[in-house]
């Protein structure tokens, strides 16, 4: 068997096995073999970002819980004078318990000492107050934690799919080039065989792709420790991704798409809370003619029990119909914000969609180009048995077959990465569905 034959089966077989591994590309280089299932467990233990937003919504959530409690206050002094005598230690303890927005119960346990003994003093005081025109509290437009963390979690693995995929496509790069490399050296050293042959083209593209060899793999560097620094693994490692994009053609319903961008949007939350309440505060100034009514009353037990129960009324003096006008004013720019939101996050559906049809698109074409090119390597191979072309024209249409198989797997993977980033813009949980994509 010749050389070339020997390094055509060769350069099949490892096309062959790479693919069937899901890399789709030329032989790696020693590296660690790390599939999506592997990186994105290292990732939810090691990352440092996603530790430290685990540390600040746990806070959130006990800061939260601590609001419904009650609150307790201690008060101590030691010494004072009052009228010109020196007063003994004295202290207090207030328990403060929210009832609900306007009622607050509170106690209150004072303690002094002095020359006759313990004075002890409890309070108790019951207060409401109520506004008959005041703004409905604002409720937080933020998500939930469940939907932070799973925004979070989505936003993760998004990452670690995109430096895999990158990484994954600059190897295959790497690998590609360094073969077109070793065919350039072959071809000029048949030519040093020829006589007076002008190889000064050849050594300039064999320049030119020594350059490009070097670029890529400082891409692939580069990668490398992007991907350590996300898995946030502390040992310098070399990564094989093992992945490969299973490719399902859907027809995607825009209608109902939106609803569900719309229903992940913390965003468009937030612009329709502003647009109510700014409705709500112009329909309250209307019907209370800018009077501020309140209710008010208070019940203490203790030395000296009282009830007291009051109606205030009050009113800024300032012109009624500009107050209206800046009301009605800050409705329409709510209103306008609100459309504004809509709108974009519509172009960002609409825009993915594209993205996702332009890359069904491309996989199309590559999968012809890939059969032509194969066709065109048996043709090389009819000829050369025919002994019409060298070995070195044989080994161009190998190399034209691998290239055209590496751009179909990296178009794949592309799809697949666009499909994903649609998922995450829907607010889909990616931590299972991403495999429907990437295996």
């Amino acid at each position: 068997m010749s050389k070339l034959k020997r390094r055509l089966w060769a350069g099949f077989l490892a096309l062959s096995f790479a693919l069937t591994l899901g890399g789709g590309a030329l032989a790696g280089a020693g590296g660690s073999p790390i599939t999506l299932a592997d990186a994105l467990a290292l990732a939810l233990e090691h990352n440092m970002g996603y530790a430290l937003f685990l540390w600040e919504q746990d806070l959130a959530q006990r800061r939260e819980a601590l609001q419904k409690h009650p609150k307790v206050a201690a008060e101590v002094k030691p010494a004072g004078f009052e009228d010109g005598q020196l007063q003994g230690p004295q202290g207090s303890l207030t328990i403060s318990v929210p009832l609900g927005r306007h009622m607050t119960l509170s106690g209150k346990m004072g303690v002094a000492v002095d020359s006759q003994g313990v004075d002890l003093r409890p309070t108790g005081t019951l207060i409401l107050e109520y506004g008959l025109f005041a703004l409905p509290k604002e409720e937080g437009a933020s998500l939930s934690p469940e939907e932070q963390r799973r925004r979070e979690v989505s936003r993760l693995v998004l990452q670690v799919l995109d430096l895999l995929i990158e990484l994954r496509k600059a190897i295959d790069s790497r690998d590609y080039a360094q073969a077109v490399l070793a065919h350039l050296e072959a071809k000029l050293a048949a030519a040093e065989q020829t006589p007076n042959y002008d190889d000064f083209e050849l050594r300039t593209k064999l320049r030119e792709q020594t350059a490009a060899l070097g670029a890529a793999q400082e891409r692939v560097d580069q990668l490398q420790l992007q991907l350590q620094t996300v898995l946030g693994t502390a040992e310098p490692a070399f990564y094989e991704p093992l992945i490969a994009a299973g490719v399902q053609e859907v027809d995607y319903a825009l209608a109902e798409l939106q609803e569900e961008v719309f229903a992940a949007s913390a965003e468009l939350r937030s612009a329709r809370q502003q647009l109510e309440r700014a409705r709500t505060e112009l329909e309250l100034e209307r019907k209370s003619k800018g009077w501020d009514l309140k209710v008010s009353g208070a019940l203490q037990a203790g030395e000296d029990p009282d009830l007291s129960v009051g109606l205030s009324a009050s009113k800024t003096l300032y012109p009624y119909r500009i107050i209206l006008d800046e009301l009605e004013l800050a409705a329409a720019k709510a209103e306008h914000n609100l459309e504004a939101v809509e709108a974009a996050l519509l172009g960002e559906l609409r825009s993915s969609l594209q993205a996702i049809a332009a890359a069904e698109e491309r996989i199309r074409l590559r999968a012809e180009l890939v059969a032509a090119a194969e066709e065109d390597l048996e043709l090389r191979q009819r000829q050369y048995a025919a002994g019409l072309v060298t070995e070195l024209q044989v080994e161009e249409a190998v190399l034209a077959v691998q290239k055209a198989h590496l751009d179909y797997f990296h178009s794949e993977l592309d799809y697949a990465r666009t499909v994903a980033e649609l998922w995450n813009l829907c607010g889909r949980d990616l931590t299972k569905a991403v495999f429907d994509l990437i295996s």
